[in-house]
């Protein structure tokens, strides 16, 4: 009978949340949830029945909507959430400047990076957030306006890279990089950052990031694949290879052009997110069909063989010998 009582509650307080949840809102803070009805004691009971998630101090989201969201989605809504919290004061850096300029970030923390003169910041010793104590100069920062945040203050395209490229892992860095390059970040001003940096730590680390940026790679798939060979005993491919094959123009990710070996990473957006399903596995199998008619053989790269680095290597090693071999015969 008490189990029964305690579904009865349950059930109650979920029925309560539905209706009285801010409307239009994912998150919400304590105030806008105690003005619709949803107090403190509320609150606390719904967290404990498994009903709500604090994302952070203050702000919360039904627990079954943050379960249904991919990791990068909890980040940027963690993001929100400080924001929120913060009246939109801080001025976001490093891995959070680069989710908000729409960087590609893989295989980074959920920590909230904010740079801030002042050891008053509000944001001090708050878990989950690393204050960076430093002044950013005038001209690398910015105001952007990001849906359901408003105005944000943050750094510059150049100054997030160069502040990565410092601190974060190398392949996490060169990911940012290389997509920061296809949102027009220029090498000569984040070299000039760097000058301006001499003698601080994590200058050489960035300078050996900047060197490898590649703006050719389209995905964080393909950067790893590009840095994975990089760090094999073979000729480098060239990337981003536009084939023509009977009057029709194909581009491929790699290519070896002397052996006619095409590199391709399969992501799994990578061919549906701008067609119908069906028209893009059409005209890859059509691209693939003339590819290898016209002499053409292929090695694919899926996510999955990036954990298995050995096996790739002898997966790669094998494709070009065969390829080799072709040529010969």
């Amino acid at each position: 009978m008490q189990g029964d009582a305690g579904f009865m509650e349950t059930r109650d307080l979920a029925s309560r949340i539905t209706r009285d949840w801010p409307a239009g809102k994912t998150i919400a803070a304590t105030d806008q949830l105690t003005a619709a009805g949803l107090g403190p004691r509320v609150l606390n009971a719904a967290r404990a029945s498994g009903l709500l998630f604090r994302i952070r101090h203050g702000v919360y989201i039904r627990l079954v909507e943050w379960q249904q969201k991919t990791p990068w989605e909890q980040d940027m809504l963690r993001l929100r959430a400080h924001a929120l919290a913060t009246h939109g004061n801080a001025c976001y850096s490093h891995l959070s400047a680069a989710r908000l300029l729409g960087l590609r970030v893989w295989n980074a923390g959920r920590e909230i990076h904010v740079s801030s003169p002042s050891s008053l910041s509000s944001t001090s010793k708050v878990r989950g957030v690393t204050v960076h104590r430093r002044t950013v100069s005038p001209e690398q920062l910015m105001r952007i306006r990001r849906r359901h945040m408003g105005i944000v203050r943050l750094t510059s395209l150049e100054q997030t890279i160069v502040d990565c490229a410092r601190t974060s892992p190398f392949v996490t860095a060169v990911i940012i990089g290389d997509s920061g390059l296809h949102q027009g970040a220029k090498i000569e001003a984040m070299l000039a950052l760097l000058d301006t940096l001499a003698g601080h730590r994590g200058v050489a680390a960035a300078r050996k990031v900047i060197d490898a940026l590649d703006s050719g790679s389209e995905s964080a798939g393909e950067t790893r694949t590009r840095l994975f060979i990089a760090g094999m005993d073979i000729p480098a491919p060239e990337y981003q290879v536009r084939l023509i094959v009977r009057g029709n123009a194909y581009r491929v990710d790699g290519a070896w052009r002397d052996i006619k070996l095409a590199l391709e990473f399969d992501g799994k957006t990578k061919y549906f997110d701008f067609k119908p399903t069906d028209e893009a596995i059409y005209e890859e199998r059509l691209r693939e069909r003339e590819l290898m008619e016209a002499g053409w053989s292929f090695i694919r790269v899926v996510w999955a063989d990036l954990a298995n680095p050995e096996l790739l290597r002898r997966r790669i090693k094998a494709a070009m010998l065969n390829a080799q071999r072709r040529m010969v015969d």
